[in-house]
C-alpha cells in the first residue's frame, strides 16, 4: 500500500492560490517523505486555503497526524485555512484519543452506527 496524493487547484482568492488534496492509501512515516514535498511545493506557492479530503485513507500513524499538527499551526501562523475534509474513522480514532476536534475545528460528520465507537469528549468534562 502506499499513499496517493492528487492535488488540483481550485482557483484563487485575493491573487493567493486555493488547493484541494485527495489522499488515498496509508499515511504513515513510510511516506512522510513524499507527503512533506508535496505540502512543501504548495506552500512554496503562498496559498490562502488548502483542503485535504481524507475520505479515501485506509491507515494513518502518529506521524501523520504530527504533520497535520504542524500545518494546522502553519496555517494559523501565515493566516491561510486548511480544511480537513471527509474523516476515516482511521483519522477518527487519533481525534478521538488525543482531544484534536476543538484544535483541528473541523465539520465531523459520524454515521450513527459509528458514532458509539468514539467518545469525542476529550476536554469536555467539567471540574
Amino acid at each position: 500500500m502506499s499513499l496517493e496524493i492528487k492535488v488540483s487547484e481550485l482557483g484563487q482568492k485575493n491573487s493567493r492560490p486555493i488547493f484541494h488534496l485527495d489522499l488515498s492509501g496509508e499515511a504513515s512515516i513510510y511516506y512522510a517523505s513524499d507527503w512533506k514535498s508535496k505540502l512543501q511545493s504548495l506552500l512554496d506557492k503562498n496559498p490562502i486555503r488548502i483542503e485535504i479530503d481524507t475520505s479515501a485513507l485506509e491507515k494513518v500513524d502518529s506521524s501523520f497526524i504530527q504533520s497535520l499538527i504542524l500545518l494546522k499551526k502553519d496555517s494559523l501562523y501565515k493566516s491561510w485555512d486548511l480544511a480537513i475534509l471527509n474523516h476515516p474513522n482511521c483519522l477518527l480514532e487519533f481525534y478521538d484519543l488525543y482531544g484534536l476536534i476543538g484544535f483541528f475545528q473541523d465539520r465531523i460528520r459520524v454515521s450513527k452506527k459509528d458514532s458509539s465507537s468514539f467518545k469525542f469528549a476529550y476536554g469536555l468534562e467539567k471540574v
